[in-house]
């Protein structure tokens, strides 16, 4: 059943949370930002993933969260890692949110 809630939660929020911040990051003048963003996912997917394994109503309240639009699935990478940090932080600081700048 894990596995299950695993796909599930990888298909409702890691794919779009990497759409998301590959959205966010066209127009980012900054390679290192840009290299950030990747590092950051390389690395939170799968502690997501692993999250959502272990703590089901974490997952369904996220997934529902971001699929109808009351989480950025960005704010799910604040606080575990200094790239996803960064990029965090970057968004904020540029006004960049949801696509929109």
């Amino acid at each position: 059943m894990s596995e299950f809630i695993s796909y599930l939660f990888a298909l409702l929020v890691v794919t779009p949370l990497q759409a998301e911040v590959a959205k966010r990051l066209q127009g980012v003048p900054s390679d290192e930002i840009v290299q950030a963003g990747s590092a950051c996912i390389s690395t939170e997917a799968p502690r997501l993933l692993a999250r959502a394994q272990e703590d089901w109503a974490w997952a369904a309240a996220n997934a529902i969260g971001v699929g109808v639009g009351v989480v950025d699935p960005v704010s799910l990478l604040a606080g575990q890692n200094a790239d996803c940090n960064r990029l965090v932080q970057t968004f904020s600081d540029s006004g960049v949110n949801n696509g929109e700048e």
